[in-house]
Parts: structure tokens; C-alpha cells; sequence
């Protein structure tokens, strides 16, 4: 603009000069003009390269800005081209517990279940990163309390093959692997002690539009300790999901995994026990006491899951077989559970083909944004039996309703009632008992 303002007040002046230089001769005005020619050329050069240098610097710029984006429940600062990225999260889970005991005392009470941080992200375009720190302490012995759960690195070079490597879920157990944001109930049924969760160890996993695969190699958690500075053991785990039906209205899921362990010189993966699928009291119910002399484990399971509409249907049995050193007996654990739920407001819940999981709820309509949220009701009978061979670590039946509600995608109220239907550990004291529990959570994750 301030070079065509000059232009025009070049060639006004010209003008002007002109009209007043009735003498001057016709050379002369032919010279002039030319020169007025070769000006307004050079202007007009000019203006075109402050045209094409202001372009390249914006698309330097557009290139090289840090955009916020978000993916509805938190924020996330990625390039333009989304080569890099950075996302800071967490969850918070509130919990009170109401218990009717019956054999053993049992403490109501409040707890922060969860209280976890998070960063995760993208780098160089081809890697993914997450670290997550646990803040809550939960006093308890089969319960993860304050420190590290996922800290992993994953390369996606080779997509649609994942590689991942750091702390993280072994591949084994669909109920297992679904994320606490999205579980229907307070607690994973009693079942889950026979699942692996979180390891050191390295991950391949790749998926297709119907079917997921994923197999690895684990030690022990970060902050698993071999005694005597023995050898650490070490753990193969692998798991394989199809979908014969898949649509947004109905889902058929079937899987299957497989374990080994190999326990070597550390017995921090051998014992089993839980509580009454609530987390305020400290009592197991079942509990196999450290089983040491241990070879080894194997250990599979198989999944059935479905979705029609509001409806889902999700069901897993496992089985664990200890192979023990000398006259030790090699006893057979199993597990399992049958839930189902009812989304009363007509909401869908979401399948992940690439990890063989249920996704969170979305609501129609959110409380906050005109709506009621989205309603559930829901039930669930598990089972595990520590029973065998002369070891007595017990039988648990529970039976368990819930009613969730959630306000939005990420912020929920929920309501257990939990009883425990059966409680068979002959010799111990804790023989028969049949507590139940009221429980209750609110859950927020960014």
C-alpha cells in the first residue's frame, strides 16, 4: 500500500508538472513519460515481491505454529502437520463404601480410589509416548498404590503393526484391558486376580478391520524387588480378538489368550487373593497365601461379548495351572464372569476393533449442554475358585447392580450394591461369611 501510495503521488506530481509546462517541448514530454513508464514498471516490481515474501512468511508461520485441539474432554498442542504433539490429563475417582458384615468386621468409609496424572503425545511423527503417575495410596496389598503405571514409548513405522515398549497391560483378559474410564462397575469382578495387568516388557500388536492380535515378553512391575538379588521372572502373554459381526447397532466379539510364567527366583506373582469387589476395606475373602516352589504357570482365557443396540453382553472364563517342584501338588485355579447392561436413554457403546474392547459412553445429550446425560443399569455374577489340591485359597460367588450415570462423556456418578453370594473356604474363619456392600464413586477424566 505505501508503495502505491507513492506511485500515485509520483505520477500526480508528473502530471501536475506537465499541465503547468505549456512550453516545454514534445521530446522533452515524450522523456518524461517514458520515465513514468519505467517507474510505475519498478513499483509494480516491487510490490509483487513484498507480495510473495509476505505469503512465504505466512506459510512459514502456518507451518511452524503450535494449534490447541481437542478431542472433547481435554486439550491437546499439536504442529499443523501433527508430526508433534503434547497432552497433560488425568482421572479422579471418589469412593464410600456402606458395609452390611456378617462374619468379619468390615470399616465404611471414603477413599480416593484413583487420583492419576498424565502426559502423552507424539514425536517425530512415527513414535507415541505416555506416562501416567498414581497418586493414591490405597493401602492395600493386591491393589496398585502410588507410583508408575503406564510409562511407555510405541512406534508406529511399521503400521498397521504397533510396537510398544516400557510398563503397560499384558495382553489377557478383555476386562482387564479396558480402561477404568469406561468399566461398568466400581471394581473388575473377582475373577481378575487371575490377570496379569500391568508389566516392564515389550509389546507387538496389529489389528485389521474385524480382528486384533497382540503377543509380548514381560518381567515384573517397576516396583516388583527379587529378594536376595535373585533373578527376576519373566512372562509371555498373548491374546487375539474377532468380530464376525460388526456394525454401529450390534457387535459379536470372541477372544482368546494365553499366558506363561516363569516365576524363577521371586515369588511376587504367586499369590493370589481379593477383596469383596470394593476397595475401602483391607479384608481379602480369598487369599491363596504366597504359594512358593513354584516352576512355573500357564494360564488361558476365552471371551465372549456382544452389542444389540442399547444392550451389551460381556463374559470371560480363564483357567491357571501351577507346575510346583517336588512334592509339592500343582493346583488349578479359574475364574469367571457374566455381565450385561442397559443403556436406558438409547445410547451405543462403542466397540474398539484394535484393541477388542468396549468404548466410553458418548450421551445424546450432556448435563450442561441442554441434556439428562446418559442412564445405565447394570449386572454382573463372577466367580473365582483358589481351590485345589490341597490348597485352600477359597471360593468367591458375587453378585452385583449397578446404576451409572453419565453426565457427560467423561464425568459420572455411579452406584454398586455388591453381595457376596458364596463364600467357600473351609478352616478358615472367614468360612461363610456373606457380607454385602453399598458403594459409590464419582469419576471425572480429562
Amino acid at each position: 500500500m505505501l508503495r502505491r501510495a507513492i506511485t500515485v503521488a509520483i505520477c500526480t506530481g508528473l502530471a501536475l508538472d506537465t499541465a503547468y509546462a505549456a512550453d516545454t517541448p514534445p521530446a522533452d514530454l515524450a522523456a518524461m513519460q517514458r520515465r513514468l513508464d519505467q517507474l510505475e514498471s519498478l513499483v509494480g516490481k516491487l510490490q509483487s515481491e513484498l507480495d510473495a515474501e509476505r505469503t512465504a512468511r505466512q506459510r512459514v508461520e502456518a507451518d511452524t505454529w503450535i494449534r490447541p485441539v481437542t478431542d472433547g474432554k481435554s486439550l491437546k498442542l499439536q504442529s499443523p502437520s501433527g508430526d508433534f504433539s503434547f497432552q497433560a490429563g488425568g482421572r479422579l475417582d471418589v469412593d464410600y463404601a456402606h458395609y452390611n458384615a456378617d462374619k468379619q468386621p468390615l470399616g465404611d468409609g471414603t477413599d480416593f480410589r484413583r487420583a492419576r496424572m498424565y502426559i502423552r503425545g507424539t514425536l517425530a511423527r512415527d513414535f507415541d509416548y505416555l506416562f501416567e503417575y498414581e497418586f493414591a495410596d490405597n493401602n492395600s496389598s493386591n491393589t496398585r498404590t502410588r507410583g508408575i503405571t503406564d510409562a511407555w514409548l510405541r512406534y508406529k513405522g511399521f503400521a498397521p503393526a504397533l510396537l510398544t515398549v516400557g510398563n503397560f497391560k499384558e495382553p489377557f483378559g478383555m476386562e482387564q484391558l479396558t480402561s477404568d474410564n469406561t468399566t461398568l462397575f466400581l471394581e473388575r469382578g473377582v475373577n481378575d486376580i487371575l490377570t496379569p495387568g500391568r508389566a516392564v516388557g515389550a509389546e507387538l500388536r496389529t489389528a485389521g478391520t474385524q480382528w486384533s492380535l497382540a503377543g509380548g515378553v514381560f518381567g515384573e512391575k517397576p516396583e516388583g524387588d527379587v529378594s536376595n538379588e535373585g533373578d527376576e521372572g519373566w512372562e509371555v502373554a498373548a491374546r487375539a480378538t474377532f468380530a464376525p459381526l460388526l456394525t454401529p447397532n450390534a457387535v459379536i466379539h470372541l477372544g482368546a489368550a494365553v499366558r506363561r510364567d516363569d516365576p524363577n527366583d521371586s515369588t511376587n506373582a504367586l499369590r493370589w487373593r481379593t477383596k469383596p469387589e470394593s476397595n475401602i476395606t483391607s479384608v481379602q475373602l480369598v487369599d491363596t497365601g504366597v504359594l512358593a516352589n513354584t516352576n512355573s504357570f500357564l494360564a488361558g482365557g476365552a471371551e465372549l461379548a456382544g452389542m444389540w443396540g442399547p444392550v451389551t453382553l460381556q463374559s470371560e472364563y480363564m483357567r491357571m495351572s501351577l507346575d510346583r517342584k517336588g512334592a509339592a501338588t500343582d493346583p488349578d485355579f479359574s475364574g469367571w464372569y457374566v455381565q450385561t447392561a442397559w443403556l436406558l436413554t438409547g445410547e451405543r457403546r462403542p466397540y474398539k476393533v484394535a484393541e477388542g474392547v468396549f468404548d466410553r459412553v458418548q450421551p445424546l445429550g450432556s448435563v450442561g449442554l441442554g441434556g439428562i446425560g446418559a442412564w445405565e443399569l447394570a449386572a454382573r455374577l463372577s466367580e473365582v475358585d483358589l481351590s485345589d489340591r490341597g490348597v485352600v485359597g477359597g471360593r468367591e460367588r458375587n453378585l452385583t447392580l449397578a446404576i451409572n450415570w453419565y453426565l457427560t462423556s467423561n464425568i459420572r456418578l455411579m452406584l454398586n450394591h455388591i453381595d457376596v453370594l458364596t463364600l467357600d473356604r473351609p478352616g478358615n474363619p472367614a468360612n461363610g461369611d456373606e457380607p454385602s456392600v453399598w458403594g459409590a464413586r464419582l469419576h471425572v477424566d480429562f
